[in-house]
């Protein structure tokens, strides 16, 4: 994996809960946040995560609220996981661990698997530390054909880490996968 810098900051705007032609579904509430997700092309292996205030609303309409994150999923090359290819958090919510609770909410709810990102930013690496500490969570990383390893955390860079192989920025021909998945 690669390590990148994100430096746009993000204003995802305002979600309508009651709209006509929507697909998406109420999954539940977290952190006093609420979790829609919209699985009508998980057939076709694409899924869609928001996450909102509640407490937040858009003048005179209370079924528009603000949206706090937005993921965005798809399964790749390992199909028992869904690769998270984009995930965007309002920069007004930032370093609140929202990112990090909302997977492992999501995790747990739908009962799916993870795949962390082929590049990471800080903000997307600290969320893989923060899953990995999670003790009701298992987080893992692997190469294409290998053999899964649990990760160890490294307080310093706040990432994940193998012992003995690189997870990010690695020059070695086999790239390494980090998944997580409810215990």
């Amino acid at each position: 994996m690669d390590r990148i810098t994100m430096k746009k900051k993000a204003s995802l705007g305002y979600f309508d809960t009651r709209a006509t032609d929507d697909v998406y579904r109420k999954v539940g509430n977290f952190s006093r946040l609420t979790m829609w997700v919209d699985d009508s092309m998980i057939k076709d292996g694409f899924l869609s995560i928001e996450v909102v205030d509640n407490s937040m609303v858009h003048g005179r309409s209370p079924q528009r609220v603000k949206r706090v994150l937005n993921v965005e999923l798809s399964v790749g090359d390992f199909k028992n996981a869904y690769h998270i290819d984009m995930t965007q958090l309002d920069h007004r919510y930032a370093g609140r661990g929202i990112a990090a609770k909302a997977y492992r909410y999501a995790m747990k709810k739908l009962g799916v698997c993870f795949q962390a990102g082929t590049a990471q930013s800080q903000g997307g690496r600290k969320v893989w530390f923060d899953l990995a500490r999670m003790t009701d969570l298992v987080v893992w990383a692997q190469t294409k054909y290998g053999k899964p390893e649990v990760v160890e955390t490294c307080d310093y860079e706040r990432e994940v880490i193998l012992p003995k192989k690189e997870i990010y920025d690695s020059t070695s021909s086999r790239e390494i996968y980090v998944f997580a998945s409810a215990a």
